[in-house]
């Protein structure tokens, strides 16, 4: 529920005499100035009570202690009419029967006279007293909006003071916004300056350091554990098919698809052989969503206590849709579900599963579910249905270019150079091993070559190759009827690997050389940096003109709105019969003899603050204020205009230093030159 949507509700409940709503939030400062404006709005007097300072304002006929919380309460009916009460940090004092007796004498008198009390704290636990006399609402955190102006005013802080300033594309703002989604309005302001401190750009790093707050938000858990995303996509040999897929399906949680109403994805099972990165591909999908990873044991949600299993996966539940969006990362959880559907079966664990699955299928919050199995046989076929989970994928051993890859990756881990070895010739020998199988290999011919000393060398590592005996011999049996059930089941998150096997083998037999790399769907730099996607006469001519003008924009100091209408003609219709003016005062113009393509995208961008409008003098303009026959305003003044004037301004993706908030509200206006 956003912050409109609760103001609403609590206008709607003052307006019908509800005498007590119990307010749950930690955000004491944010809500008290929301609060302190809907009573104004609502022409009500708004009285603020802690237990430090008492009332405030107080009566001016006061003569007990107004810091006491049941001598307050008595003196509420003293108040006028209309008011409303917002008491702090109340629900110690419920403990104390008295206090809880004043309360229900005084509900009477608070409906007779349009009185409402406000009982604002972390703890919304109502007395059983009250119960019926009361309505407890859960106050939320700031939205995707709320945090958009955080940020905002954060980087205009960060230019006052000197500080390099950052350019953000709209996906690394939506991207940054969403790694903060789940924190309080003091904790975004912290996080992001401290992520953003000493930086010119964004990168992965700084996404890191955003989702790394919010670890602390489950410190408290001994049931979910937060995981690092030290790695990324970059650091998986191959599994392209499903990396393509996760960074489809990342475009969904995006605000945009949501105004469209995409529903979001819902989560992946991850079904595969042992040891073929199934656990790294779940950290890699959180930093691919810009994500935190919290992962979830099912074996520690049971208790001894009767319907305490049951409580713990509601609390976990709650916690991840309050971090949320995020990423709940279920490892092997055939072993946690174990059973399940069978006779004689746990009937704790069968409420906790359908509790899950149920949950799953309902949820709202972005909370984006991977679950990793090693086999089918334990796991219960309620889980596998389609509508629990997007899409099931099947993790095989890695194919003759995938073990390139991965052995390519752990060479470089170890400081080695790739291009040293013949990665053609290792992969053909390590051919049905894993990738955790490769990577043991490689790092025990470096341990045992750190002990004869020397450089590492080709036969090392093929002789730890040799040495290794992998999983797909040692339980060949089990890995077969795994891929034959996986076959028509699951989607192979790589092309069938024995049908590149043999592409590739006839390949290098005509040619003596490894065959071409087949895929390369994610950028292995995993970055942010800007290509020439970015270029404004680009995105115009595209017909993303919104975006192209504030590219254009940010890469001048200043333009005024006639260079900037010269230099988009050619690639947008840009004279028309529209122009800008403020809202604040219509007969204020700022530019006229605009297209509507030009006039609405530059209304929205300086609305939303992404581009703001400085007052200059008309001779900036040069040979261009010639074409504006209106009266020119030598700077804005207090009173409204009763004629249509030209107030000459630049445009900057810079704020001044105190911005008007008269030259924030702009409108697209019809005008003739």
């Amino acid at each position: 529920m956003s912050t409109t949507n609760i103001i609403d509700i609590l206008r709607e409940r003052i307006q019908c005499h509800f005498p007590l709503l119990f307010l749950n939030t930690h955000e004491e400062d944010r809500w008290e100035s929301e609060l302190a404006n809907l009573a104004l709005d609502m022409e009500r007097g708004l009285v603020i009570w802690t237990a430090t300072d008492g009332a405030s304002p107080p009566l001016d006929s006061q003569t007990g202690d107004h810091r006491a919380a049941g001598e307050f309460l008595h003196q509420i009916t003293a108040y006028p009419r209309d008011h409303v009460f917002l008491l702090k940090d109340f629900h110690p004092f419920l403990k104390d029967p008295f206090v809880v007796r004043r309360l229900r004498d005084v509900i009477p008198m608070l409906t007779e006279q349009n009185k409402t009390i406000l009982l604002m704290g972390p703890d919304s636990t109502v007395p059983i007293e009250l119960q019926r006399d009361s309505v407890s609402l859960e106050l939320p955190l700031p939205g995707l909006e709320d945090l958009r102006e955080e940020l905002r005013e954060l980087l205009i802080q960060r230019q006052h003071q000197g500080e390099s300033n950052v350019r953000l594309s709209e996906q690394q703002e939506e991207k940054l916004l969403k790694a903060v989604a789940g924190l309080t309005t003091k904790q975004v302001r912290q996080a992001l300056s401290r992520a953003l401190l000493g930086r010119s750009k964004i990168d992965n790093e700084v996404y890191a350091a955003l989702i790394a707050e919010k670890k602390y938000m489950v410190q408290g858990s001994d049931m979910l554990e937060f995981q690092e995303l030290a790695e990324g996509a970059k650091d998986i040999g191959g599994l392209d098919a499903l990396k393509a897929w996760v960074g489809t399906r990342s475009e969904a949680f995006s605000e945009k698809a949501r105004q469209k109403g995409i529903p979001a994805p819902k989560g992946v099972l991850l079904l595969g052989v042992q040891g073929c990165g199934k656990s790294l591909t779940s950290r890699a999908i959180a930093q691919m969503l810009a994500f935190p990873l919290v992962r979830l044991d099912v074996s520690t949600l049971l208790s001894g206590g009767l319907g305490e299993s049951e409580k713990n996966l509601r609390d976990v539940l709650n916690l991840m849709e309050m971090i949320a969006p995020a990423v709940l990362w279920m490892d092997e959880v055939e072993k946690g579900f174990a059973g399940v559907g069978e006779e004689g079966s746990d009937s704790t664990m069968i409420r906790l599963m359908g509790r899950f699955l149920t949950w799953m299928q309902e949820k709202k919050a972005p909370v984006f579910v991977v679950a990793t199995a090693n086999s089918v046989t334990g796991l219960p076929p309620e889980m596998l249905r389609r509508g629990r989970f997007d899409e099931l994928f099947f993790v095989d051993l890695p194919n003759y270019h995938e073990r390139q890859t991965i052995l390519k990756i752990h060479l470089k881990k170890q400081g080695l150079d790739p291009a040293d070895f013949d990665l053609g010739h290792l992969s053909d020998k390590s051919e049905g091993y894993s990738g955790a199988e490769i990577e043991q290999s490689v790092q025990t011919a470096v341990i045992e070559n750190y002990t004869r000393g020397g450089d590492l060398e080709q036969k090392q590592i093929e002789d730890s190759i040799d040495d290794t005996v992998p999983l797909s011999v040692t339980m060949e049996e089990k890995i077969f009827e795994l891929r034959e059930w996986a076959r028509s089941r699951c989607r192979p998150a790589t092309p069938d690997s024995r049908v590149l096997q043999m592409l590739e083998e006839e390949h290098r037999e005509k040619t003596g050389e490894a065959p071409p790399e087949m895929f390369n769907l994610i950028d292995d730099e995993g970055t942010d940096e800007p290509d020439d996607t970015f270029n404004w006469k680009t995105m115009i001519d595209e017909g993303r003109v919104q975006a192209g003008l504030l590219e254009y924009v940010s890469e001048q100091d200043d333009v005024t709105l006639a260079e900037l209408q010269q230099a988009v003609t050619g690639h947008v219709e840009a004279a028309g019969e529209f122009g800008l003016a403020l809202r604040a005062d219509p007969h204020v113009v700022i530019w006229h003899g605009m297209s509507a393509e030009i006039a609405a995208p530059l209304a929205k961008l300086i609305s939303d603050r992404k581009l703001y409008l400085h007052q200059v003098s008309g001779s900036r303009y040069g040979n261009d204020a010639a074409s504006v026959t209106l009266p020119k305003l030598a700077a804005l003044t207090d009173s409204r205009l009763s004629k249509t004037a030209w107030l000459p301004v630049t445009i900057s993706a810079v704020a001044p230093e105190e911005v008007d908030e008269r030259l924030v509200r702009v409108a697209r206006m019809k005008l003739r030159r």
